[in-house]
Protein backbone atom coordinates (compact mmCIF):
# COMPACT_ATOMS: atom_id res chain seq x y z
CA UNK A 1 0.00 0.00 0.00
CA UNK A 2 2.82 2.20 0.99
CA UNK A 3 4.37 1.38 -2.50
CA UNK A 4 1.91 2.22 -4.50
CA UNK A 5 1.15 5.82 -2.49
CA UNK A 6 4.71 6.59 -3.15
CA UNK A 7 4.43 5.35 -6.87
CA UNK A 8 1.19 7.99 -7.58
CA UNK A 9 3.17 10.39 -5.89
CA UNK A 10 6.05 10.33 -8.20
CA UNK A 11 3.81 10.19 -11.20
CA UNK A 12 1.87 13.96 -9.60
CA UNK A 13 5.45 15.28 -9.18
CA UNK A 14 6.55 14.61 -12.63
CA UNK A 15 3.62 15.76 -13.79
CA UNK A 16 3.76 18.88 -12.17
CA UNK A 17 7.13 19.39 -13.32
CA UNK A 18 5.99 19.08 -17.10
CA UNK A 19 2.68 21.57 -16.10
CA UNK A 20 5.37 24.21 -15.32
CA UNK A 21 7.74 24.18 -17.80
CA UNK A 22 4.66 24.57 -20.25
CA UNK A 23 3.88 27.18 -18.57
CA UNK A 24 7.08 28.79 -17.63
CA UNK A 25 7.61 28.99 -21.94
CA UNK A 26 4.44 30.25 -22.24
CA UNK A 27 5.16 33.36 -20.00
CA UNK A 28 8.55 33.50 -21.79
CA UNK A 29 7.45 33.67 -25.21
CA UNK A 30 4.19 36.47 -24.33
CA UNK A 31 7.15 38.62 -22.77
CA UNK A 32 9.14 38.51 -26.11
CA UNK A 33 5.49 38.86 -28.75
CA UNK A 34 5.35 42.04 -26.16
CA UNK A 35 9.06 43.25 -26.98
CA UNK A 36 8.70 42.57 -30.65
CA UNK A 37 5.26 44.71 -30.28
CA UNK A 38 7.03 47.86 -28.21
CA UNK A 39 9.51 47.65 -31.52
CA UNK A 40 7.11 48.14 -34.13
CA UNK A 41 5.33 50.49 -32.46
CA UNK A 42 8.37 52.70 -32.03
CA UNK A 43 8.52 55.26 -34.80
CA UNK A 44 11.64 55.27 -36.61
CA UNK A 45 14.37 57.94 -36.66
CA UNK A 46 14.84 60.97 -39.33
CA UNK A 47 17.06 59.59 -42.17
CA UNK A 48 17.18 62.59 -44.82
CA UNK A 49 18.53 65.25 -42.83
CA UNK A 50 20.87 62.80 -40.95
CA UNK A 51 22.43 61.23 -43.74
CA UNK A 52 23.20 64.39 -45.50
CA UNK A 53 24.08 66.11 -42.78
CA UNK A 54 26.79 62.80 -41.77
CA UNK A 55 27.74 62.63 -45.15
CA UNK A 56 28.39 66.62 -45.34
CA UNK A 57 26.34 67.68 -47.59
CA UNK A 58 24.68 71.29 -47.39
CA UNK A 59 21.41 71.18 -45.71
CA UNK A 60 18.76 73.83 -44.24
CA UNK A 61 16.81 74.15 -40.67
CA UNK A 62 13.94 76.65 -40.79
CA UNK A 63 12.83 77.25 -36.87
CA UNK A 64 9.16 78.17 -36.70
CA UNK A 65 7.54 79.60 -34.29
CA UNK A 66 6.72 82.96 -31.53
CA UNK A 67 8.69 85.15 -29.58
CA UNK A 68 10.65 82.36 -27.91
CA UNK A 69 12.38 81.84 -30.91
CA UNK A 70 12.29 85.32 -32.10
CA UNK A 71 15.65 87.17 -33.14
CA UNK A 72 14.63 89.54 -30.38
CA UNK A 73 13.48 86.93 -27.64
CA UNK A 74 16.20 88.94 -25.21
CA UNK A 75 15.97 92.42 -24.53
CA UNK A 76 19.73 92.90 -23.84
CA UNK A 77 20.23 91.27 -27.67
CA UNK A 78 22.36 87.85 -26.74
CA UNK A 79 21.94 84.68 -29.06
CA UNK A 80 18.84 83.23 -27.77
CA UNK A 81 18.20 78.90 -28.27
CA UNK A 82 18.35 79.23 -32.66
CA UNK A 83 21.53 81.44 -32.19
CA UNK A 84 23.61 79.32 -30.17
CA UNK A 85 22.51 76.08 -32.08
CA UNK A 86 23.64 78.31 -35.27
CA UNK A 87 27.12 78.60 -33.51
CA UNK A 88 26.89 74.79 -32.19
CA UNK A 89 26.32 73.54 -35.62
CA UNK A 90 29.10 76.02 -37.65
CA UNK A 91 31.62 74.66 -35.22
CA UNK A 92 30.58 70.76 -35.43
CA UNK A 93 29.47 71.07 -39.17
CA UNK A 94 31.50 74.48 -40.39
CA UNK A 95 30.03 75.58 -43.63
CA UNK A 96 27.47 73.24 -43.99
CA UNK A 97 24.00 73.87 -42.11
CA UNK A 98 22.63 76.71 -42.88
CA UNK A 99 19.59 78.45 -40.08
CA UNK A 100 16.96 80.13 -40.67
CA UNK A 101 15.37 82.20 -38.28
CA UNK A 102 11.52 82.03 -38.80
CA UNK A 103 10.38 83.08 -35.65
CA UNK A 104 7.77 86.31 -35.11
CA UNK A 105 6.60 87.68 -31.88
CA UNK A 106 3.00 87.19 -30.34
CA UNK A 107 2.48 84.92 -33.35
CA UNK A 108 -0.24 81.61 -33.08
CA UNK A 109 0.03 78.98 -35.32
CA UNK A 110 -2.93 80.54 -37.32
CA UNK A 111 -0.53 83.60 -37.96
CA UNK A 112 2.51 81.07 -38.94
CA UNK A 113 0.24 79.19 -41.31
CA UNK A 114 -0.41 82.62 -43.20
CA UNK A 115 3.06 82.94 -44.04
CA UNK A 116 3.84 79.29 -44.21
CA UNK A 117 5.15 79.80 -48.17
CA UNK A 118 7.02 82.97 -47.84
CA UNK A 119 8.80 82.17 -44.78
CA UNK A 120 9.18 78.36 -44.47
CA UNK A 121 8.95 76.11 -47.56
CA UNK A 122 10.59 79.49 -50.00
CA UNK A 123 13.69 77.94 -48.45
CA UNK A 124 13.44 74.55 -49.25
CA UNK A 125 14.09 73.09 -45.76
CA UNK A 126 15.63 69.62 -44.78
CA UNK A 127 14.31 69.88 -41.65
CA UNK A 128 11.80 72.59 -39.81
CA UNK A 129 11.78 73.02 -36.22
CA UNK A 130 8.20 74.11 -34.89
CA UNK A 131 6.89 75.48 -31.62
CA UNK A 132 3.60 77.16 -30.77
CA UNK A 133 1.07 77.01 -28.33
CA UNK A 134 1.88 79.92 -25.57
CA UNK A 135 0.45 82.29 -27.49
CA UNK A 136 -2.35 80.17 -28.40
CA UNK A 137 -3.14 79.09 -25.35
CA UNK A 138 -2.78 82.17 -22.69
CA UNK A 139 -2.52 85.08 -25.02
CA UNK A 140 -4.94 87.94 -26.23
CA UNK A 141 -6.35 85.54 -29.14
CA UNK A 142 -7.31 82.29 -26.82
CA UNK A 143 -7.11 79.62 -30.02
CA UNK A 144 -9.72 77.16 -29.43
CA UNK A 145 -7.70 73.67 -29.09
CA UNK A 146 -9.40 72.38 -32.06
CA UNK A 147 -8.46 74.77 -34.31
CA UNK A 148 -5.12 75.18 -32.98
CA UNK A 149 -4.63 71.50 -33.90
CA UNK A 150 -6.04 72.03 -37.03
CA UNK A 151 -3.91 74.93 -38.16
CA UNK A 152 -0.95 73.09 -36.99
CA UNK A 153 -1.61 70.25 -39.23
CA UNK A 154 -2.12 72.66 -42.03
CA UNK A 155 1.09 73.59 -41.14
CA UNK A 156 2.86 70.24 -41.08
CA UNK A 157 1.29 68.51 -44.59
CA UNK A 158 1.99 71.93 -46.31
CA UNK A 159 5.77 71.51 -45.03
CA UNK A 160 5.92 67.93 -45.89
CA UNK A 161 4.18 67.83 -49.23
CA UNK A 162 6.99 70.71 -50.72
CA UNK A 163 9.47 68.65 -50.68
CA UNK A 164 11.69 65.58 -49.41
CA UNK A 165 11.54 67.83 -45.28
CA UNK A 166 11.21 66.18 -42.06
CA UNK A 167 9.65 68.44 -38.61
CA UNK A 168 10.31 68.62 -35.49
CA UNK A 169 7.53 69.68 -32.77
CA UNK A 170 9.08 71.77 -29.78
CA UNK A 171 6.16 71.91 -27.05
CA UNK A 172 6.67 75.40 -25.56
CA UNK A 173 8.49 75.90 -22.05
CA UNK A 174 6.31 75.75 -18.44
CA UNK A 175 5.21 79.22 -17.51
CA UNK A 176 5.90 80.24 -13.73
CA UNK A 177 2.28 80.25 -13.18
CA UNK A 178 0.60 76.61 -12.12
CA UNK A 179 -3.05 77.94 -13.59
CA UNK A 180 -1.67 79.00 -16.97
CA UNK A 181 0.24 75.27 -17.16
CA UNK A 182 -3.06 73.64 -16.70
CA UNK A 183 -4.39 75.55 -19.34
CA UNK A 184 -1.58 74.74 -21.84
CA UNK A 185 -1.87 71.08 -21.21
CA UNK A 186 -4.71 70.19 -23.90
CA UNK A 187 -2.48 72.26 -26.69
CA UNK A 188 0.51 70.75 -25.55
CA UNK A 189 -1.28 66.85 -25.80
CA UNK A 190 -2.47 68.28 -29.40
CA UNK A 191 1.41 68.93 -30.28
CA UNK A 192 2.21 65.67 -28.97
CA UNK A 193 -0.81 63.79 -30.86
CA UNK A 194 0.66 65.76 -34.26
CA UNK A 195 3.77 63.57 -34.23
CA UNK A 196 2.51 60.43 -34.76
CA UNK A 197 2.78 60.84 -38.44
CA UNK A 198 5.68 60.10 -40.68
CA UNK A 199 8.65 62.31 -40.55
CA UNK A 200 7.08 64.43 -37.31
CA UNK A 201 8.92 63.57 -34.52
CA UNK A 202 9.21 65.28 -31.25
CA UNK A 203 11.22 67.48 -28.68
CA UNK A 204 8.90 67.60 -25.67
CA UNK A 205 10.64 70.88 -23.80
CA UNK A 206 7.46 71.23 -21.70
CA UNK A 207 8.22 67.42 -20.03
CA UNK A 208 11.91 68.15 -19.97
CA UNK A 209 12.48 71.07 -17.90
CA UNK A 210 9.29 70.52 -16.03
CA UNK A 211 10.76 66.97 -14.96
CA UNK A 212 13.80 69.17 -14.24
CA UNK A 213 12.19 72.19 -12.10
CA UNK A 214 10.21 69.56 -10.11
CA UNK A 215 13.62 67.43 -9.17
CA UNK A 216 15.12 70.51 -8.71
CA UNK A 217 17.78 70.08 -11.06
CA UNK A 218 16.82 73.98 -12.03
CA UNK A 219 15.35 76.74 -10.11
CA UNK A 220 12.80 78.10 -13.06
CA UNK A 221 12.58 81.76 -11.59
CA UNK A 222 16.36 81.85 -12.21
CA UNK A 223 15.37 80.86 -15.86
CA UNK A 224 12.98 83.65 -16.87
CA UNK A 225 12.55 87.05 -18.31
CA UNK A 226 8.77 86.83 -17.07
CA UNK A 227 5.55 84.48 -16.70
CA UNK A 228 6.04 83.52 -20.04
CA UNK A 229 9.53 83.57 -21.41
CA UNK A 230 12.93 82.35 -20.79
CA UNK A 231 15.58 84.52 -20.47
CA UNK A 232 19.35 84.56 -21.04
CA UNK A 233 19.75 81.24 -18.88
CA UNK A 234 16.78 79.90 -19.92
CA UNK A 235 17.15 80.38 -23.36
CA UNK A 236 20.53 78.44 -22.85
CA UNK A 237 18.96 75.74 -21.32
CA UNK A 238 17.14 74.97 -23.70
CA UNK A 239 19.59 75.38 -26.09
CA UNK A 240 21.52 72.85 -24.40
CA UNK A 241 18.43 70.16 -24.03
CA UNK A 242 17.94 70.90 -27.96
CA UNK A 243 21.32 69.92 -28.62
CA UNK A 244 21.20 66.75 -26.47
CA UNK A 245 17.72 65.37 -28.21
CA UNK A 246 19.84 65.98 -31.94
CA UNK A 247 22.65 64.38 -30.82
CA UNK A 248 20.70 61.19 -29.21
CA UNK A 249 17.76 61.28 -31.44
CA UNK A 250 18.00 63.16 -34.55
CA UNK A 251 22.16 62.58 -36.21
CA UNK A 252 22.93 59.36 -36.31
CA UNK A 253 26.53 58.80 -37.59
Amino acid sequence: MLKKLIYLLLIALIFIVITGERNLNSIQLSDESALHTKTVETQSLPSSFSTKLTSGKPVTIVFLGDYVTSDDSLPDGNLNHVGLLASWFNKNYPDQVKIINAGMNANTVSHMKKRIETDVIKHAPDLVVISAGLNDALGAWKIPVKEYAADYQVIIDAILDSSDTEVIIRTPNPTTSAEDNVKMQIYIEASRELTTQDSVYLFDFYQVMADDVHAKNISQLDLMQNKLHPNIRGQTYLSEQFKLYFTSEIIKP
